[in-house]
């Protein structure tokens, strides 16, 4: 079902006709239902810094946030690597909310302390990038590479 569901999606994504965006928020309204976290590493890869609609952005956004902190943060830094070479700028705006919610930076800040080098390496470019281009972020990202 679930991979049924991402198909369309993508489907969707590549026709770019006039009710794309309301399609694909009804299918991914569906993605949502069904409350799998094994979602979140099938939607990363929809992330387009040159989307023509960001309110599937935002919308994918929201869809990944439903899940429990602990365990979206683990998806989202699984398959960060990926994400920053493709859409930096949407790695970007998803660590800034990570950074805006309490719960969430705790969790995020829990997962850093387990991560592999390689991980760490992504992690630390995607902060370094987020603190150059948004000041107001700087003292979170210090706080966080300090600790990687």
């Amino acid at each position: 079902m679930l991979a049924d569901l991402v198909e369309r999606l993508k489907q969707v994504v590549k026709q770019r006709h006039p009710d794309c965006l309301q399609q694909f928020e009804e299918i991914l309204g569906k993605v949502a239902v069904l409350d799998n976290p094994a979602c979140i590493p099938l939607l990363l890869p929809f992330f387009e810094d040159d989307a023509e609609h960001d309110e599937m952005m935002f919308s994918l956004i929201h869809t990944i946030e439903a899940f429990e902190d602990r365990v979206y943060v683990e998806k989202v830094l699984d398959g960060l690597r990926k994400l920053f070479a493709k859409s930096p700028t949407w790695a970007a705006v998803i660590h800034m909310r990570i950074l805006n919610s309490p719960s969430t930076l705790a969790a995020y800040t829990e997962r850093l302390k387990d991560l592999p080098q390689e991980q760490t390496a992504v992690v630390r470019d995607v902060l370094e990038a987020v603190r150059r281009n948004n000041a107001r972020f700087n003292d979170r990202c210090q706080a966080l590479l300090a600790k990687i």
